[in-house]
C-alpha cells in the first residue's frame, strides 16, 4: 500500500512541477541553467514519473529481491530531499513561492516520513537508507538533462516532418 501512495503523491507533486516550475525557472533563473522549452521540462517530469512507476512495479512483482526495495526506499527518500531542496530553498531564497512546494510538503514530507519510519522499523539500517537514497538520487538528477536532451531531439525531429 506504502508504495501506491507513493507514486500518487510523487504524480500530483510531477503534474505540479509540470505545470509551473519551468516558467518559474526561466523568471527566476534566467542564468543558472540553460533554459529549454516547457515540453522538454514536461518530457524530463514524465520520464522521472516513469522510473518511479517501473520502479515501484518491479518492487511489487518481485517483493523478495532486496534490491528492488533498496531503489524504492531511495526513491523515496530522494523525493522527501526534493521537497527540501530545491522546493523549499528556491522559495526562500527567491522570496517567491517554488512550484512543488505545496504538494511537496503536503503530500510527499508526510507520507515519504511515514514510508521511510515504517522502513527503518523493518530492520533496514540508517546507512543502507542513506547509501540507497544518494544512488537513486544521482541516477535522478543525471536522468533530468538527459530526458531533456533526448525531448529535444525527439520533438526538432517531429517540428522538421511537420514543414
Amino acid at each position: 500500500m506504502e508504495a501506491i501512495i507513493f507514486l500518487f503523491c510523487l504524480t500530483i507533486h510531477n503534474i505540479e512541477e509540470a505545470l509551473w516550475f519551468n516558467d518559474w525557472r526561466i523568471k527566476n533563473m534566467p542564468n543558472k541553467r540553460k533554459t529549454y522549452k516547457k515540453e522538454y521540462f514536461i518530457f524530463s517530469v514524465l520520464g522521472i514519473t516513469i522510473l518511479a512507476y517501473l520502479s515501484v512495479g518491479l518492487f511489487l512483482l518481485f517483493p523478495d529481491i532486496i534490491y528492488l526495495e533498496y531503489i524504492f526506499i531511495g526513491f523515496v527518500c530522494a523525493m522527501l530531499i526534493n521537497t527540501i531542496m530545491p522546493h523549499l530553498l528556491l522559495t526562500i531564497i527567491y522570496r517567491e513561492y517554488c512550484p512543488g512546494l505545496f504538494t511537496g510538503c503536503c503530500l510527499l514530507a508526510p507520507f515519504n516520513i511515514i514510508i521511510l519510519a515504517k522502513t527503518l522499523n523493518k530492520g533496514f539500517s540508517i546507512s543502507e537508507v542513506i547509501i540507497s537514497t544518494l544512488i537513486v538520487g544521482v541516477v535522478l538528477l543525471s536522468s533530468i538533462p538527459m530526458f531533456e536532451i533526448i525531448a529535444k531531439k525527439i520533438l526538432k525531429k517531429k517540428e522538421k516532418q511537420q514543414l
